[in-house]
C-alpha cells in the first residue's frame, strides 16, 4: 500500500463502476490522462519514513512493497524455472529455450486445449504426455527401453532402417522417414496461402472491430487501412526457413547445404514442436506482414508438421517396432515388470545417444568448466537475482520464468 509523508485533510473512498458511458468515470478517465501527460513530477515516497509502519519485508537488502504471497510465489516459480533449464535433457532437446515462441509450442503440447481449465479425458492425457516427451527428448526409443532392462533388448538398432541405433535424435532423421518428411513438408508449404489469408482477414476484422468499439466511445481514431496477403515465392520461403538445418534439403527433396556452419534448430525440432522465434523473424519479414499474422501462419505451419509427424513417422515406427518385439518373444506384459537386474549404461538412454567427446547435455565435454555443463545451472540465487532485477524494473520475466517449467502429467 502506497502511503505519503504528509496527509492532510481527510480520506474518502467511492466506488466507481467499470462501465463507459457514465459522467463520472469518464471525468476521473480524462483526469488521469491530463496527469499522465503533464510535466509534473511523481511523488517519491520513502516508507522507512514512516512512523506508524515499525516493520518491513526485504529482499536482498530491498524493500518489499508488494503482497509477499505474491513475491513468495513468484520466487518459487522462478526456481522451479531456473532447476528445469539446467537440466540435461532440456538443454540437448532445446537448444535456446529464450529462442523459442513458447504460445505457439505450448499450444501443441496442451493439444490446443486451454490450460487452466478442469477438463480432461484419458486421451487428452496422453496425448498431452506424448507431446511432453516428445519436446523433451523422453520418447521410449529402443536406446532407453535397452538401458532400462538390457535382458529385453539385446540392441539397440533401428527397426525401419537397420542401419543406426535408434534414440530420440534418430527417429525423426532415419532415412527410412527421409521421403515422409519431404511430403510432409511440401504439403505445410502448399497450405501457407490459405493459411495466410485466413490469418488476414482475422487480423483485418479485429481491427475494425477496435475501430467501431473507439468510435462508439466519441473518440476519433483513423480508420484503419485494409492489410493485404501477397503470396511470397518459392525463393522468398527458402530465404525465410534458411536458418533451420536440413531445410533447405528437405524443401527441394535432395542434398542441399545449410545457410549455417552450426544451425540452432533442425527440421527435426520442428517436428517435436519447437516454433523458434528467429524463424518467425525471418519469415515475417518474407511476408511483409505485421508480426501477429506472420506468428499465425508459422503456427500453423510448425502444428501442422508435428501432427502429421506424429502420425506418419512416430506411430509407423512404433507398429514396427512391436513386430519386433513379439518376433522376440517380449510381451506388454515383460516391458512393465519389474526388472531388478543390472541397468544398462543410462548415459546411452538418456533419451539421446551420447558420442564420444560430448556430454548428456549436448555440448562437447570440451565446452564444460571443472565438469559443469555449460548453461543455466541449478542455482535458487541466480533465480532470486532475476527475481529482484523484475522487481526494481530492470527486467521484464519471460513467459516460462513466470511459469516455472512444463507440467508433467502422471498417468
Amino acid at each position: 500500500m502506497r502511503v505519503v509523508e504528509s496527509r492532510p485533510g481527510g480520506v474518502e473512498v467511492v466506488w466507481i463502476k467499470g462501465h463507459s458511458n457514465i459522467h463520472g468515470n469518464e471525468l476521473a478517465d480524462q483526469a488521469a490522462k491530463v496527469a499522465a501527460q503533464s510535466g509534473s513530477v511523481p511523488w517519491m515516497v520513502d516508507l522507512t519514513q514512516q512512523t506508524d509502519i515499525t516493520t518491513f519485508a526485504h529482499c536482498y537488502g530491498g524493500i518489499v512493497e508488494i503482497d509477499l504471497r505474491q513475491l513468495l510465489k513468484q520466487q518459487s516459480t522462478i526456481r522451479h524455472h531456473q532447476a528445469w533449464t539446467s537440466q540435461r535433457r532440456v538443454k540437448r532437446a532445446i537448444p535456446d529455450i529464450d529462442d523459442v515462441e513458447w504460445n505457439s509450442t505450448l499450444a501443441y503440447v496442451h493439444d490446443r486445449h486451454a490450460v487452466f481449465t478442469f477438463y480432461s479425458n484419458s486421451k487428452d492425457s496422453h496425448q498431452r504426455t506424448h507431446h511432453i516427451k516428445k519436446l523433451h527428448g523422453m520418447l521410449p526409443t529402443l536406446n532407453s527401453m535397452q538401458a532400462r532392462k538390457p535382458n529385453l533388448y539385446p540392441t539397440c538398432v533401428c527397426r525401419r532402417c537397420e542401419l543406426e541405433k535408434e534414440d530420440n535424435d534418430h527417429v525423426w532423421k532415419c532415412p527410412s522417414a527421409a521421403e515422409t518428411t519431404t511430403e510432409i513438408w511440401k504439403e505445410a508449404m502448399g497450405k501457407i496461402n490459405e493459411w495466410g489469408v485466413q490469418a488476414t482477414n482475422s487480423y483485418n476484422a479485429a481491427r475494425k472491430r477496435e475501430y467501431k468499439r473507439a468510435v462508439d466511445r466519441g473518440r476519433q481514431v483513423p480508420r484503419p487501412v485494409p492489410i493485404h496477403w501477397w503470396p511470397p515465392s518459392d525463393a522468398d520461403h527458402v530465404r525465410g526457413f534458411s536458418s533451420i538445418g536440413g531445410a533447405r534439403a528437405v524443401h527441394s527433396g535432395s542434398q542441399a547445404p545449410d545457410r549455417d556452419e552450426k544451425p540452432m534448430w533442425n527440421v527435426s525440432d520442428l517436428l517435436r514442436g519447437i516454433t523458434p522465434l528467429s524463424m518467425l523473424t525471418e519469415w515475417s519479414a518474407v511476408f511483409r506482414t505485421p508480426m501477429s499474422i506472420a506468428k499465425t501462419v508459422l503456427h500453423k505451419f510448425v502444428g501442422y508438421l508435428e501432427a502429421q509427424a506424429s502420425e506418419l513417422i512416430w506411430k509407423p515406427r512404433c507398429s514396427e517396432t512391436i513386430a519386433w518385439e513379439q518376433s522376440q518373444g517380449i510381451s506388454a506384459k515383460d516391458k512393465t515388470s519389474k526388472y531388478t537386474g543390472p541397468r544398462g549404461d543410462w548415459s546411452q538412454g538418456y533419451g539421446y545417444i551420447t558420442h564420444d567427446g560430448f556430454c548428456p547435455c549436448g555440448a562437447s565435454l570440451a565446452t564444460h568448466c571443472e565438469g559443469r555443463c555449460p548453461g543455466a545451472t541449478k542455482d535458487p540465487r541466480a533465480a532470486d537475482e532475476r527475481l529482484l532485477e523484475s522487481l526494481l524494473g530492470r527486467r521484464r520475466l519471460s513467459m516460462m520464468e513466470r511459469m516455472g517449467r512444463i507440467p508433467f502429467i502422471r498417468i
